[in-house]
């Protein structure tokens, strides 16, 4: 069953449980938001209005502010992901119709997940030895949960958009996991 959701091609995807900030200038857009805060409805965030078959972030509006009559700042949180099946760009602002992404495989056992979660602080920390302004990560999620505790390792590591795209398309749990398990690897050892 398809499902529609108003949508925010932003240029950029969102890990599930990723907070961030958008800044909102385009007219349509500013529409879109308006109704997603006055009806508390989440939208889609993603990378453009042509590619079919993307995936796209399912995002709930926490914060909003005005900065000036035409501009807003939206704090907001990734709920889901989803495929993109259909965009229409004939009403007031884009629209969405969306199939499930559905996970496939196991994931990684617990012991991979800590091992990967001090590599990267490590990785992050050799980052910042090197000039990145950003912290080592803490982190919340108990390795239990071994799915959620994937997606905040993903969150929580610095990685160029090709690599976040990747992993986001990527429907095996486990192949997830390898992706970030060898970027970090790459990363600690060049």
């Amino acid at each position: 069953m398809l499902v529609e959701f108003p949508f925010f091609a932003a240029g950029i995807n969102y890990f599930p449980g990723e907070i961030s900030a958008l800044r909102v200038f385009e007219p349509r857009y500013l529409l879109l938001i308006g109704d997603s805060i006055v009806n508390s409805k989440n939208f889609l965030v993603g990378r453009n209005m042509e590619e079919l078959g993307q995936v796209v972030s399912e995002v709930e509006i926490l914060e909003h502010q005005d900065i000036s009559n035409a501009e807003q700042l939206v704090v907001i949180e990734c709920k889901n992901l989803y495929k993109v099946k259909e965009i229409i760009t004939e009403k007031e602002y884009p629209i969405c119709k969306i199939n499930d992404h559905n996970d496939v495989g196991l994931p990684p056992d617990v012991n991979e997940l800590d091992i990967l979660e001090k590599n990267i602080k490590r990785m992050t920390a050799k980052l910042i030895e090197q000039g990145l302004n950003t912290t080592i990560p803490e982190f919340l999620v108990d390795s239990e949960n071994r799915i959620n505790k994937l997606w905040e390792l993903c969150i929580y590591t610095p990685m160029d958009l090709e690599t976040k795209n990747y992993i986001l398309n990527q429907n095996d749990i486990f192949k997830r996991y390898e992706t970030l398990l060898n970027y970090v690897e790459t990363v600690l050892n060049s």
